[in-house]
């Protein structure tokens, strides 16, 4: 610096020792000084504050950091690796001074490779966070499966890219999906090949959900079908409706189980479909059920033709067996009348030849008496084991002819029988004969009855028999009677021969005894 020079700068310099400044701007300057001085000093404390809470929040961002419960990598723009956390550590199943300064894709599965390039690629051109699932390559060539997510800061004094990047081992998630996976398929084979779907009811939205496999088993489509409970319940046969209805209200009411059996006409065809179910939990505590649903058609048939040949055994063997008691009842019936009725004759004869050659006549009275008695008690059993008329004159005849037979002055019976009766099979007449005969019996044994009624008609294709009584009516259930004695057990067994129904009505008349029988 030359003389010149450092003239010019004394001369600017408002402190040059060649400036003439009084002693009152001195003393302003140097309080301007202090203020500057005391000034600093206050920034001087606030930067310390502010670098010691820096510090301490560094420290929780280093402690929240290694201890984040998720793997941190910070890569720079080759992909090496700059920092990690130590979790990131644990992952990789190395040392941290092993893992640091190594590109990262060392790590990387060769397969996942170009996905690993394609995160980078994505994070580089995007400013939002992107993500990835790679697999990594531990030692001992252990593969994991992982969830990257990641986001690209360029820093603010150099061009460099850095990528910030947190790992989540999903390896059990994936194996779990896998098994999930795994077992949808196995179900959805099992109920393809069961012909089983199935369903699902949220109570509360009043909403059912059914599988493909359930709406091709029930028959419908989307557009037949609104997802509701009431448009499930439409589906149903009619018969069946309130059953399914009752069951699904009950359900709402606490019932856990749901098993029901119902019908649906497809096309005019009926099918048999069986449902099962419980409640399940859900999150919002709703109120669902979950369950399956099979087409039970085949089964059903089987149990009916199961059914169909079970009572046709029994009532083969209850037909021969009735058909025996008939053929023992007419040898039972033809000895009374060939052979007791024949000996009661010949003793009555016996016994007037000799009134007649001794004269006498009244000492056989009472045995008279006796003797035409059991005559007549004997030809009234041989009436009843085979009523004679009914094959001589046909059914009406016969029911007439028993009514007449059997009332007396404090019984009365009246018959109101249809003419078309005569028409039935034989058998037919004998069973329904059978009945009726019981159960005038039974109103003269045990009703306390002065009247009877019994009428015969055909209504609807059926045959109606009714008989009743103006007596006490009866005092049991049915079925414990029909156990108790064997004249209620024999009507209906033969009603059960015949496909028929049988109930008894207490009125206040009486007794009233229906049976229905469906007879081709």
């Amino acid at each position: 610096m030359n003389k010149n020079q450092r003239s010019t700068r004394e001369k600017n310099s408002p402190v040059s020792a060649h400036t003439n400044l009084s002693a009152d701007e001195i003393n302003i300057l140097l309080n301007e000084l202090q203020v500057y001085q005391l000034e600093l000093e206050m920034q001087n404390d606030e930067l310390k504050v502010s670098y010691a809470t820096l510090d301490e929040e560094r420290a929780k961002f280093v402690g929240l950091y290694d201890l984040a419960p998720v793997g941190y990598f910070i890569l720079d723009y080759l992909g090496v690796v700059e920092e990690a956390n130590q979790n990131g550590v644990d992952l990789l199943s190395m040392s941290k001074q092993t893992i640091l300064r190594r590109r990262f894709q060392s790590f990387i599965a060769p397969y996942s490779w170009q996905d690993f390039y394609n995160f980078l690629h994505r994070m580089q051109h995007s400013d939002g966070k992107q993500s990835a699932e790679i697999k990594l390559t531990l030692p001992h060539d252990q593969i994991i499966y992982t969830r990257m997510e990641g986001i690209a800061i360029s820093s603010l004094i150099v061009t460099d890219i850095k990528y910030y990047i947190t790992i989540i081992d999903i390896t059990e998630s994936r194996g779990a999906q896998q098994v999930l996976r795994e077992t949808k398929e196995r179900l959805e084979m099992t109920l393809k090949a069961s012909a089983t779907g199935t369903w699902t009811i949220e109570c509360d939205a009043n909403k059912v959900f059914l599988d493909t496999h359930s709406s091709n088993i029930m028959g419908i489509g989307s557009w037949t079908f609104n997802g509701t409970i009431k448009g499930l319940i439409d589906l149903v046969h009619p018969e069946d409706q309130l059953q399914v209805r009752h069951h699904l209200m009950s359900a709402l009411n606490g019932l856990k189980e749901i098993d029901l059996e119902f019908r649906i006409v497809i096309n005019g065809k009926v099918k048999y479909i069986s449902a099962k179910g419980h409640e399940i939990q859900v999150p919002d505590e709703r109120m669902c059920y979950a369950g399956i649903l099979m087409d039970i058609t085949d089964r059903k048939k089987m149990e009916q033709e199961a059914e169909m040949l079970k009572n046709g055994q029994q009532k083969l063997i209850l037909s021969a067996t009735l058909t025996a008691q008939e053929k023992e009842r007419n040898n039972v019936s033809r000895a009374l009348h060939d052979s007791v009725c024949q000996l009661l004759y010949g003793i009555r004869l016996n016994l007037e030849s000799i009134q007649r050659i001794n004269n006498l006549k009244g000492e056989f009275k009472n045995v008279n008496e006796l003797l035409d008695q059991a005559i007549r008690e004997t030809r009234q059993i041989s009436y009843e084991l085979t009523p004679s008329v009914l094959k001589d004159f046909g059914f009406v005849a016969g029911i007439k002819e028993m009514a007449q037979r059997t009332s007396t002055p404090h019984f009365q019976i009246d018959a109101y029988i249809d003419s078309l009766a005569d028409s039935l099979d034989a058998e037919v007449q004998l069973y329904i004969f059978r009945m009726i005969q019981e159960l005038i019996n039974n109103c003269i044994k045990h009703a306390q009855a002065t009247r009877a009624e019994i009428k015969f008609s055909f209504i609807n294709n059926q045959v109606v028999i009714k008989v009743t009584d103006n007596g006490i009516g009866l005092k049991m259930d049915p079925e414990e009677a029909s156990k108790s004695g064997a004249g209620l057990s024999g009507i209906r067994n033969r009603v059960y021969l015949l496909n028929g129904k049988i109930r008894f009505s207490n009125t206040k008349k009486g007794l009233a005894v229906t049976i229905t029988l469906n007879i081709p």
